[in-house]
């Protein structure tokens, strides 16, 4: 008894300081009536009808409940139990702790199978603190809440964000005596998993043991797939071995998640042997399993192996799904082998495998990338036609395609058909015209647009500073592009990346400003921006084309000793400035000994890239 008050007054200080005491829902009798019949009216989302061998309908089951209540004698609490379990099996949770209050104030005593019942509605309907009141209640009325009810709570919270709260209630609940089963700790690896703590998921997966709870298949599963999406391949083999040593067997979803881990890596011939080890430990790849590996051919432009592969799938029972389509599409588009790709989109729309947005997006950008850009507009009204609505990436693939075969015309009309879907332009979009308008000269038009996503909810991101600044320097105005640098650099949300320093370094050489770009270079690793290839190279430049061979030089020893290789532009103006027979000068040597020499330009072109990485 004294354990049994203990743990009350500790439930119950729990919901004190949650600010809940008693439960909600306490209805008068004047009020039942109106909510029982005004419940279908407020609740739209509730379904009409439900597979329940009982009930047809919400309706039926609360008419149901009213004429139990007036019943005279009136059912078993069974009964009563029965009927609320159908409310929920119709997601009318609501409906059903309305009834469960209702068997309360007519009498009925709560045992541990209804007080269950309250707990999963509250935390059905995203009402987890109200969960502590029930188990405050049910240790009030002197029962002994069971494994279900904890792990019913536990979900609760990890669904609700609250990760950290659960593995606190855990260890409460151990310290009063009770040992948690091991689907409420792997409901919280799962949740440390999903907010990316992968590490805080994999030590308590090794410490269920010492807790008295040995980890199953879908506990070591949820890790290993956690550690595969971070690219820690290698620890979720580790945790693999672990498994098998343990003597549980992996299922699909762990294979799967290693499977893809490994074509992330670029190693798809391990990837191909944990296929076949799965069909000799006899378990069975799925549609996933075929699809991911179809997916990684292609990326590596190996179209040939991914039929291959689909080839089998189809010869083992799965049929493809529109994302393994959609794989081979880009395998295609990769190869700029358009015909095959149209020809694979018609049969998938043949197969009535119906395309998705993603699938017409990848034809869209394949279709611009090549100026095929009326074919490229016959697809997108297309999609409209068929009340497909396209995303950003749609119209933005669209407007930069139009932009690169100089159809501004055609851009603005994009821009209105984005504006008039409710599509709204993001970064990506905005960048695609400054990129546009740079090029072609129009730079007052640029700064205009740039002034426009500056005043507006977006704002620009580092990629448009990139591009507005190279076409000012390259455009000779100095002013505007260093104020610019200013602005960018005075910005409390944006900081200069190595490839903004690389811009206002080459755009100070080419103006003449050769110690102040060499004072840039040497600020970029203060501000913890390290240089790269492309800073040295541009550095290097600067020194070279004003003859002043001995700072360059020290330049070209710094940038080899860090691994960066010269780019030709380098190599061609060494060339002009030492004589011939000076071509065996140790500089030379130094770099021919170096790594590959490579071809860096400094505009931007790849605007999917520039928009996210702004490498040079």
């Amino acid at each position: 008894m004294a354990r049994i008050i203990h743990q009350n007054c500790s439930w119950f200080h729990w919901g004190r300081q949650a600010g809940i005491t008693e439960f909600p829902y306490s209805y008068s009798s004047a009020s039942a009536a109106a909510t029982l019949s005004n419940y279908i009216a407020s609740n739209p989302t509730a379904p009409r009808t439900s597979n329940s061998a009982t009930f047809a309908s919400v309706d039926d089951a609360l008419d149901s409940f009213n004429r139990m209540l007036r019943m005279n004698p009136r059912p078993s609490i069974v009964k009563f139990s029965q009927l609320v379990n159908s409310l929920m099996r119709m997601n009318a949770f609501d409906a059903a702790l309305y009834a469960s209050k209702q068997m309360e104030v007519a009498g009925f005593h709560h045992d541990l199978h209804t007080l269950s019942m309250f707990l999963r509605c509250f935390c059905k309907l995203g009402r987890v603190d109200f969960g502590y009141s029930v188990l405050s209640k049910s240790l009030k009325l002197g029962i002994q809440f069971d494994d279900v009810m904890l792990s019913t709570l536990i979900d609760g919270l990890c669904k609700d964000g609250r990760v950290i709260e659960a593995a606190r209630l855990v260890h409460k609940i151990r310290i009063l005596g009770y040992h948690p089963d091991a689907f409420s700790y792997t409901t919280i690896i799962d949740g440390l998993c999903k907010l990316g703590q992968t590490s805080a998921g994999l030590d308590l997966l090794k410490n269920m043991k010492e807790l008295g709870c040995q980890p199953d298949v879908v506990s070591y599963s949820i890790v290993i797939s956690s550690l595969c999406k971070y690219g820690m391949v290698s620890k979720a083999f580790d945790v693999f071995s672990e498994m098998k040593d343990e003597k549980i067997q992996p299922d699909v979803v762990a294979y799967n998640s290693l499977i893809a881990g490994l074509c992330i890596s670029s190693t798809i011939n391990e990837a191909m042997k944990l296929l076949n080890e799965m069909e000799e430990r006899k378990i069975k790849p799925d549609t996933v399993s075929y699809s991911t590996l179809v997916d990684a051919f292609c990326k590596e432009g190996n179209v040939l192996g991914a039929k291959v592969i689909l080839k089998v799938m189809i010869q083992r029972g799965f049929l493809p799904n529109v994302i393994t389509y959609n794989s081979l599409l880009d395998g295609y588009c990769l190869r700029n082998e358009l015909d095959k790709a149209r020809k694979l989109f018609d049969f998938i729309v043949n197969k009535r495998c119906e395309p998705n947005v993603y699938c017409y997006n990848i034809m869209i950008h394949g279709y611009c990338n090549n100026g095929r850009m009326d074919e490229a507009e016959e697809l997108l009204n297309d999609m409209l036609e068929k009340d497909l609505a396209p995303d950003t990436v749609t119209y933005t693939t669209m407007l930069n395609g139009f932009c690169q075969a100089g159809r501004l015309k055609d851009a603005r009309k994009i821009l209105n058909k984005m504006s008039g879907q409710g599509c709204s332009p993001d970064n990506v979009t905005y960048n695609s015209l400054l990129d546009y308008l740079c090029r072609q000269g129009k730079l007052d038009g640029a700064l205009a647009l740039f002034e426009v996503i500056e005043n507006s909810s977006l704002k620009s991101n580092v990629a448009g500073y990139n591009i507005l600044m190279d076409g000012l320097w390259k455009a000779g105005r100095e002013k505007e592009a260093r104020e610019l640098f200013s602005r960018l650099s005075q910005n409390n949300c944006l900081q200069p990346d190595s490839r903004t320093y690389t811009i206002a370094i080459d755009g100070l050489c080419r103006q003449g400003f050769v110690d102040e770009a060499y004072d840039l270079f040497r600020k970029m690793e203060g501000d913890s921006c390290l240089p790269d290839s492309c800073s040295y190279n541009v550095i290097i430049h600067g020194f070279l084309r004003h003859k002043d061979p001995l700072e360059a030089i020290g330049l070209i020893h710094e940038m080899v000793s860090k691994g960066f290789s010269a780019d030709a532009t380098t190599m061609s103006l060494l060339i002009e400035l030492f004589p011939k027979n000076q071509l065996d000068h140790p500089i030379f040597q130094k770099l021919l000994n170096g790594p590959d020499i490579k071809t860096h330009k400094i505009g931007s072109t790849d605007l999917s890239a520039a928009a996210t990485q702004g490498t040079c």
